[in-house]
């Protein structure tokens, strides 16, 4: 039966394809068949210049950090939204496949199956245990290339502008390639190109001057459209790097929060990409209600 709301459907397609076309084509066509409200990747230098005793403060700084309550409220802030999927990858002279952590649905602070998700209880008790996957180099490229390739190919999928994060952790900028693309720069300035055209945000946390320097030469994404520009956190030394990790989650975790110097994108001159993938489901859904009722 034919509706007054017909034409209604029509505007929400074309809302949709607004969307797609607004969007990009990698997020247009998302692999993941789940919805979160944000993909988060940690992706985590592990070269040789981190002696035992570094990689020990480095993984207590991340256990600690997500044990910090306003970091936790974060997160809990995205549980009626869809949850937080995350993994965590290593990384030194090439990155180390599968993710030491693969990817976790998030959906309670401390209940196994909420939503059908992994609480963030069970998350912290695999950082704890986390073993090192290696030594080597540091090839900052090749963590890159990783942590953008399983965001691509993860069960998940967020319509949010601001929803794909990477974040990327090192003590030193790049001495290796991998081959084949160019200098240290050029190659991690490939890697940013590609997460920019798959709506990804990059965040830095260098520790020492020269890998924030770096990461925010090379790394770390500009702003892009809608997509909020990424940012680089410093710590001095590993001592100082659970401070400085607390409050990069705090700034990326859940919705987003202006930093210093952020730039702040304006608004879309029409429909942003996430109001216009909701706005169509939910006139989908009245509609099939209204047509419910008069058939």
């Amino acid at each position: 039966m034919r509706t007054t709301l017909n034409p209604l459907l029509r505007g929400g397609a074309a809302a949709a394809a607004f969307a797609i076309t607004l969007f990009g084509a990698q997020q247009a066509k998302a692999v993941g068949t789940i919805e979160v409200f944000q993909e988060l990747f940690l992706s985590l230098d592990v070269s040789g210049s981190i002696s035992g005793g570094d990689f020990d403060l480095y993984q207590d700084g991340y256990v600690n950090a997500f044990n910090n309550a306003t970091v936790q409220a974060k997160i809990a802030d995205t549980f009626d939204k869809g949850g937080l999927a995350i993994a965590v990858g290593q990384w030194s002279t090439t990155a180390f496949t599968p993710p030491v952590i693969g990817w976790q649905h998030i959906t309670d602070l401390t209940t196994d199956g909420v939503n059908g998700g992994t609480s963030l209880s069970s998350f912290i008790t695999a950082l704890s245990a986390m073993p090192r996957q290696g030594f080597g180099v540091t090839c900052v490229n090749c963590g890159m290339a990783d942590a953008i390739n399983e965001i691509n190919t993860n069960d998940f999928f967020t319509t949010r502008a601001n929803g794909r994060v990477i974040d990327i952790s090192t003590d030193g900028a790049g001495n290796t390639t991998g081959g084949g693309c160019g200098t240290v720069a050029q190659c991690a300035q490939a890697q940013r190109a590609s997460a920019v055209a798959s709506n990804i945000i990059i965040n830095g946390l260098g520790v020492g001057a020269s890998a924030s320097t770096f990461l925010t030469a090379n790394v770390v994404t500009p702003l892009n459209g809608a997509t909020k520009a990424g940012f680089v956190e410093t710590a001095n030394n590993f001592g100082q790097f659970e401070a400085a990790i607390t409050n990069k989650l705090i700034r990326e975790v859940g919705p987003p929060v202006p930093g210093p110097g952020d730039s702040v994108p304006g608004p879309l001159p029409i429909l942003g990409a996430g109001a216009a993938f909701g706005f169509s489901r939910k006139l989908r859904r009245r509609i099939n209600t209204a047509n419910f009722h008069q058939a």
